[in-house]
């Protein structure tokens, strides 16, 4: 099982859902995602670009772990492990 966790700006493409759970086979990152664009399709093109490839100021993290950091959409998945999908705030003043 998947806990997909939906930040920001990103529950708009998710019906105002903050978390979904998915029980879908998935071994990588990148395969639990794409099960994540069928039940939520407009929610793929804010996280991932038109070849794609993570977009620069989306981070992903499974369980506490930025995969940034490992090997992006390569990276194995656990068994019930939690996704977070975290757009990248910015901004601000002196």
């Amino acid at each position: 099982m998947i806990t997909f966790n939906v930040t920001g700006f990103l529950t708009d493409f998710t019906n105002g859902q903050s978390q979904i759970v998915v029980d879908a086979p998935a071994a990588t990152v990148g395969e639990a995602l794409e099960s994540l664009w069928r039940r939520h399709v407009g929610l793929r093109d804010r996280v991932l670009n038109e070849q794609g490839i993570l977009r620069q100021h989306v981070n992903i993290f499974l369980n506490d772990d930025n995969v940034r950091r490992q090997q992006l959409l390569e990276t194995s998945l656990p068994a019930n492990c939690e996704i977070t999908i975290l757009p990248a705030v910015s901004g601000g003043s002196a």
